[in-house]
């Protein structure tokens, strides 16, 4: 699409990735607190970053993005309905395969729910949004 208001929604998203991923980065390098399971990490957990437990990246990505998408799309019921099925899922899944406590993961909803407001609050217009774009 190229209307403004794709420009500013997409913007601010990809904004709010980038901000979660570093976030959370951060916060777990702080806490190093280990998952559940005493497993050794691979090189493919050392590549992306996936070594700590606390907070639940996971979750606080999907907890950013369906509350992301729930304030800036028409969404029937039934679909917002799906959308925080989604998370719940997604977020909870983390503790069924023992990578997370519950903690780590009510932890993630949490920050990805702060996240998601701190975005909102440095929301970038429609004209700012497209010069970006217009750079990259």
């Amino acid at each position: 699409s190229s209307s403004a208001s794709y420009y500013s929604l997409s913007v601010s998203c990809f904004t709010a990735l980038l901000l979660d991923i570093m976030i959370v980065a951060g916060l777990q390098k702080l806490a190093k607190r280990k998952g559940p399971y005493d497993v050794t990490p691979g090189l493919l957990d050392y590549l992306t970053m996936d070594t700590y437990a606390f907070p639940a990246g996971h979750a606080s990505r999907v907890a950013m993005l369906s509350k992301f998408f729930l304030n800036h799309l028409v969404l029937a019921i039934p679909l917002r309905i799906l959308l925080v099925l989604w998370a719940l899922c997604v977020g909870f899944s983390r503790v069924m395969i023992g990578r997370h406590h519950i903690t780590d993961v009510l932890s993630g909803f949490v920050f990805g729910y702060l996240q998601f407001r701190l975005v909102e609050l440095i929301w970038m217009s429609s004209n700012t949004c497209q010069m970006l774009i217009s750079i990259w």
